[in-house]
Parts: structure tokens; C-alpha cells; sequence
């Protein structure tokens, strides 16, 4: 049976998921530069007493359980930045191209979200301003916790970036 290019694909990721520590650490690299890189959305991780609309979506409810701790509780302003030359993959929804795609900055506690991909597949690291890896902060900085949200709710995480900004929930 001839080699395919996807089963070449498939068997480089998995030996690179292979050889990632067991401790939780960032799979996704810290992305140098990543200051200059054009802002797209402008959202907030929402402050512990939240009361959400009774219709708000699931991935929202979950995004504000899983991050009310932000800021002490207080949430904070989140940026939403793309890489320079992934802004048409962006507003498409991919397919991403290898490489550092999206960083979501808290402005407060300066914790930095980097989705990365490598041959189609999203994957997932957090950062503080100085590039330290700070995976092992919170539970929900995990690396597998990111690529669980993001898996699961895919109508809004399209190939691992996710759609729905918290403030349209308030008409903002």
C-alpha cells in the first residue's frame, strides 16, 4: 500500500503529541511579535457574580464558569489578536496554515491564550507577557482543557478558533 500524505501527516502529529510532557505545558509555542499583531474583537472574561441572560449560549455559560477566577474574580478587558498573515483565514474560519494564528490577551492578569497549527490541527498554550509558560496556573490553562472547549463546541470554535464574542450576550 503506497504512503499518503495525510498518513505522513497523521504520524508527525502523533509523534509530536507523543513526546509532549505529561505535566501540562503549552503545546503551542510563545509567538514573539505577537504585540503588533492586528487586533480583531474586543470581549472580557465576565467577573464571578455574573448573571447571564437566560438564553445565552452554552459555550458562554461555560467560558464564564471557566474563567471567573480572572482578575480575582473581577474578570478583564480580553484582546483578541491575529497573525498579520492569517487575518483571510481568520474571517474565513480557516483552514489555518502552519504556524502561531490567534493570540486573547487578558489585559489584566496578562495571561496570553495562543492557538497555533500545525497540518490543519489546532493546539493550544498560555502565556504571560514575558513568554513563561503558565499552563500550570489553573486548571482551565491547560492545554487538554483548551482543546476540549474548543472541540466541543465546534458550530462556535470553527478548525479551533471560536466565534462568539461575550458582549453580544449584553448588546455591546
Amino acid at each position: 500500500m503506497p504512503i499518503k500524505p495525510a498518513m505522513v501527516q497523521c504520524l508527525l502529529i502523533f509523534f509530536f503529541f507523543l513526546n509532549q510532557p505529561v505535566a501540562a505545558e503549552s503545546v503551542a509555542s510563545y509567538p514573539e511579535g505577537w504585540e503588533t499583531w492586528p487586533i480583531v474583537k474586543e470581549s472580557m472574561t465576565l467577573p464571578a457574580d455574573t448573571v447571564l441572560p437566560p438564553d445565552t449560549s452554552l459555550f458562554i455559560q461555560e467560558s464564564v464558569k471557566a474563567y471567573n477566577w480572572i482578575n480575582e474574580g473581577r474578570g478583564s478587558a480580553l484582546t483578541i489578536r491575529v497573525h498579520p498573515d492569517k487575518l483571510e483565514q481568520y474571517q474565513s474560519h480557516g483552514h489555518y496554515t502552519d504556524g502561531p494564528t490567534v493570540v486573547a490577551v487578558s489585559e489584566v492578569d496578562g495571561i496570553i491564550w495562543v492557538t497555533e497549527h500545525i497540518a490543519g490541527i489546532a493546539i493550544y498554550g498560555s502565556y504571560n507577557r514575558k513568554g513563561e509558560d503558565v499552563s500550570e496556573m489553573h486548571p482551565t490553562l491547560d492545554p487538554d482543557f483548551c482543546h476540549g472547549c474548543h472541540n466541543t463546541y465546534q458550530d462556535i470554535c470553527i478548525n479551533g478558533t471560536c466565534a462568539e464574542p461575550v458582549l453580544e450576550i449584553f448588546g455591546r
